[in-house]
Formats: C-alpha cells, structure tokens, sequence
C-alpha cells in the first residue's frame, strides 16, 4: 500500500508537470470514489474544468492539488491506486476511477480494488487537519513521541501505525524502523525508554529519507506518477523477507500479526 514515500515521490513528479496546468475537462469520475468532502461526483466534474493547478500538497498518505479557487482534490491511493500523468491518447486500463484532461495529457486515477478514494475541501480548510505530525518535520522530536507513548500499553507498532499520532506511516515503513532502532514491535508503547524513543526517532526518519531517495518500494502496484516503479524494494531488511535470515546477525527472521498486520523482525537484533 502507497505509504507516505510513495505519496510523496508521485508528489515531487506531478509538481514538475502539472503545477499551472488548467484543466480542461473532467472525462470520467466514478462518484463511488468520492467519499470525503463537501462535494459529491458530479459537483467537482463541474466545478474543475478551467480550473488552475496552484500547488500540490502531501500530508501522511493524503495527496491534495490546491487550484486557483483555493479549494482542494483530495486523493488517497487505498491499496492498490495509481495516479499517473500520461498522454491523452494512451487506452484507459481497466479500473480507472478519475480521468482529468490537461490538453494533450490525462491525469488518471485508477484502483482494481477500489480502496482509494477522491474527496474535495472548500476553500479555507486545512488540508490533512485531524492527521498526526509529519514525521520528517519539525515537530516530529524524540520529546514529542515519547509523550505520545506515555502510558499506552497497546504495541509499538500498532501505534506508530495511527495516523492520529504520526501521518503517513505504514506496514512497510513501521517494520524497517523499529528493526533499524532495535525495538521488538509488540513491545508497549509506553515501556520504551527515552534512549529507545529517541533511536526510534532517527530510525524513522533515516528509513523515510531512504525510500523517498528511492523513489518509493514496489512489490506489485505501485507506480511514481509517469508510471515507473520504485526500487526501495532491494534496500529493506525485514519486510517481505518472511522464511529468510537476518541480514545483520544470520538469524531466522520472525513474522506476527500485530493489530491485523502481518510484521516482520528478528527476535535476536529487536529486544
């Protein structure tokens, strides 16, 4: 599932090609999509065409393109969404859920599963406003999370993975941290020490500054936003290498499911 590298690297893509652009025509919205926000299908396919691209935002795993009006499109990719700047004249797959014209480009949506979802924000709300911190900013301080875990006894990883507490964090992307930190993830939050929060801390920034350098990992759907896949996938330690061996100390890697996710670690280099 797109977590907040893949989000962000469709993000630095679209800004190179599609900042200024006018749309010209909205030629498909599958109003099953749309499930956030004040608008429904039908009023932002007429309130976009002739509307111009003014920013484009990233909070978490939410993208947000702002247009001239100062109102927002909110797009989240589910599990299996694509958002992909392509020439007009390329056939639509199968799923596409969002087509919208810019000339002699299409910005597409598509989602075989349908997880994803549109939504549109009037002008003067704050994008991403009940999300937690952005975890490569400035509020994201080893002070900041340790007072979060204070007293929670639910699993590290089950709260790293609330969007409430830290924005854009994911399966992925919590499993490399806390083995980069050394922290078993079915520890409670609140147990951590401070020398563990704050090793957790700079883990979770070094794994999120590495898959965006890397533009994001595939292992089946993902895609940047002209239709590449990312590499990230060759730079992880645990995740996905269920049955393998630690690449650190040669010991079999353990997999649990933690708050319905299945999670990989080693048992001997996590404690």
């Amino acid at each position: 599932m797109p977590e907040l590298p893949e989000v962000e690297t469709i993000r630095y893509y679209l800004n190179g090609v599609v900042l200024g652009q006018r749309v010209q025509e909205v030629k498909h919205l599958d109003p099953r999509m749309v499930k956030s926000g004040v608008a429904s299908g039908e009023e932002i396919t007429r309130r976009l065409p002739g509307r111009m691209v003014k920013s484009i935002k990233r909070r978490g795993k939410f993208l947000f393109l702002e247009w001239d009006s100062g109102e927002h499109l909110l797009v989240h990719l589910g599990m299996t969404g694509r958002l992909i700047w392509i020439p007009k004249d390329v056939p639509r797959v199968m799923h596409t859920h969002m087509v919208l014209g810019f000339g002699l480009f299409d910005l597409r949506l598509s989602d075989p599963r349908r997880f994803g979802r549109v939504g549109w924000l009037a002008a003067g709300e704050i994008p991403g406003a009940l999300l937690g911190v952005e975890p490569l900013g400035r509020q994201m301080t080893s002070r900041f999370l340790a007072g979060r875990l204070e007293g929670r006894t639910a699993p590290i990883k089950a709260l790293l993975l609330d969007q409430r507490i830290i924005a854009g964090l994911g399966n992925i992307y919590v499993d490399e941290s806390l083995f980069r930190a050394g922290i078993r993830p079915d520890r409670p939050g609140g147990g951590l020490q401070f020398a563990e929060v704050a090793r957790l801390t700079r883990a979770i920034r070094s794994v999120l500054r590495q898959a965006i350098a890397h533009r994001g990992t595939t292992f089946s759907d993902y895609v940047d936003a002209l239709g590449h896949p990312g590499e990230n996938q060759d730079y992880l330690w645990v995740y996905g290498r269920e049955a393998e061996d630690c690449m650190r100390c040669g010991h079999p890697l353990t997999t649990q499911v933690i708050s319905g996710r299945t999670t990989h670690f080693c048992a001997r280099c996590q404690s």
